[in-house]
């Protein structure tokens, strides 16, 4: 259907008066009981730009240089790709739902047939439709007085608030939060508050608080900086398919203390510069690029007191020596990105870049070992080196000797299981709490 099409079947249902129970919804800044109606689902159309899908969809954009028309059959059925694989598992159960109970929750829609709220379910109902040749097909939602056009941010305002003030603890990935934010801010001209206020982002008060915005912005920034490093830029969907978020949360926080010029971190034993601090996110991104989780690579850069490389130059200069002699090299001969899509044409763009990051590992470097092999080996003896060189401060010592240990453990190993590992993290609790206990102890004698 066209628009104007769209316009006039969702018209005629709400002109019959065939109300279909009702939804609060706050638009325009008022908070209103509306009458919801059954919309044949031929009569809508999907938002590519909704929350839950800005990876697939910004991805896909840059990687075929065109845009997503959600009203023609191709662009749709895209959509429809992106939103079941946005969670294949939940939509399994819900599709069974549906196919059991009917809709559940009510969406909301746009005059014009728009989904701003229900995509995910709405597409549910188009594919039980297409399974099982049942024509009509309705979904239900309250429909806005405003077409998407008319009133666009105010609609991306009550949009926000229910895909992630509201959805936001279900099943949305972290990496659209973060593309969400840079949307609202830099398009939208939505301030930090408001997009707080939406996201539903609030402070020890209680308080819309735009500081978690910024953060958000800033680790975004971070991830399309690794990007960028490797010429994926614009192709979200490798951050997230990869699981990548703890790791940047991680790193900038880190960077934004070492730029700081009172970043108060103690125990360091040398004034990093900017080009030291620009060496530490790219050895960092190198980590990531490799699989490497959060608590793997802490000790490369972590601001607590001596509990990583970084923080200690003899330390961080012979991790970084390493590092050039044998990774350095194999960055840069490798081939870009852009050139390996030129030689390879016909190849899925996401499939060249898994063949090429697995190439890169397994690259060998002029001590003839693979690359994988030395960013494993240089960790290991930098967290030697690191417990060596504070062995004199005693207690100190054989904490950081423990924090790099735990940080060793695979927890997606299948050795993680069973009772014996149960044990000992039950030890290893029980030493937390009675360390705890002495540290309050002694600080309340020190008073």
């Amino acid at each position: 259907m066209d628009i104007d099409s769209r316009i006039l079947a969702i018209q005629k249902v709400i002109t019959e008066n065939k109300g279909a129970g009702s939804k609060k919804i706050t638009y325009k800044g008022e908070n209103t009981l509306r009458l919801a109606y059954d919309i044949d689902v031929e009569a809508l159309i999907f938002n590519q730009y909704n929350g839950r899908i800005g990876t697939f969809v910004q991805t896909h954009e840059k990687l075929h240089g065109e845009k997503i028309d959600a009203t023609t059959a191709e662009g749709e059925d895209l959509i429809v790709n992106f939103l079941w694989k946005s969670d294949e598992k939940a939509n399994l159960i819900t599709k069974a739902d549906i196919e059991d109970i009917g809709q559940q929750e009510v969406g909301i829609i746009t005059k014009d047939g728009v989904v701003i709220d229900g995509n995910r379910r709405c597409m549910l109902l188009k594919t039980i439709a297409k399974e099982k040749h049942s024509t009509p097909t309705y979904f239900r939602a309250v429909v806005l007085d405003d077409k998407l056009s008319d009133n666009p941010k105010e609609i991306r305002k009550l949009e926000t608030s229910y895909q992630l003030g509201v959805d936001k603890p279900q099943s949305y990935k972290p990496i659209e939060k973060y593309l969400k934010c840079k949307e609202l801010f830099y398009t939208d001209d939505f301030t930090l508050e408001e997009i707080a206020s939406m996201m539903g982002e609030k402070d020890k008060k209680n308080k819309p608080d735009p500081k978690k915005i910024q953060t958000y912005l800033n680790i975004l920034a971070l991830m399309e900086r690794f990007l960028k490093t490797y010429g994926y830029d614009g192709i979200y969907t490798y951050l997230s398919k990869n699981e990548q978020e703890g790791p940047f949360v991680d790193l900038e926080g880190y960077l934004e203390r070492y730029k700081a010029k009172n970043g108060n971190i103690k125990g360091r034993d040398w004034t990093p510069d900017t080009a030291d601090i620009n060496d530490l996110e790219l050895i960092y991104f190198d980590y990531i690029r490799a699989g490497y989780g959060t608590h793997k690579i802490r000790c490369i850069g972590n601001t607590a007191s001596k509990t990583s490389f970084f923080n200690t130059r003899g330390v961080w200069d012979d991790f970084f020596q390493r590092y050039e002699e044998n990774v350095e090299p194999i960055n840069n001969q490798e081939k870009s990105f852009t050139e390996l899509r030129s030689e390879r044409p016909d190849e899925d763009p996401e499939s060249l870049i898994k063949s090429r990051d697995s190439d890169w590992k397994a690259s060998e470097s002029p001590n003839g070992k693979k690359l994988s092999d030395n960013l494993s080996q240089n960790l290991g003896l930098s967290q030697t080196a690191l417990a060596e060189a504070i062995e004199e401060e005693g207690p100190l010592f054989y904490l950081t000797r423990a924090t790099l240990a735990l940080g060793r453990i695979d927890m997606e190993n299948s050795a993680f299981e069973g009772q014996f590992v149960e044990a000992k993290i039950k030890d290893i609790n029980d030493f937390t709490w009675e360390f705890k206990k002495a540290l309050k102890e002694k600080s309340k004698n020190n008073e």
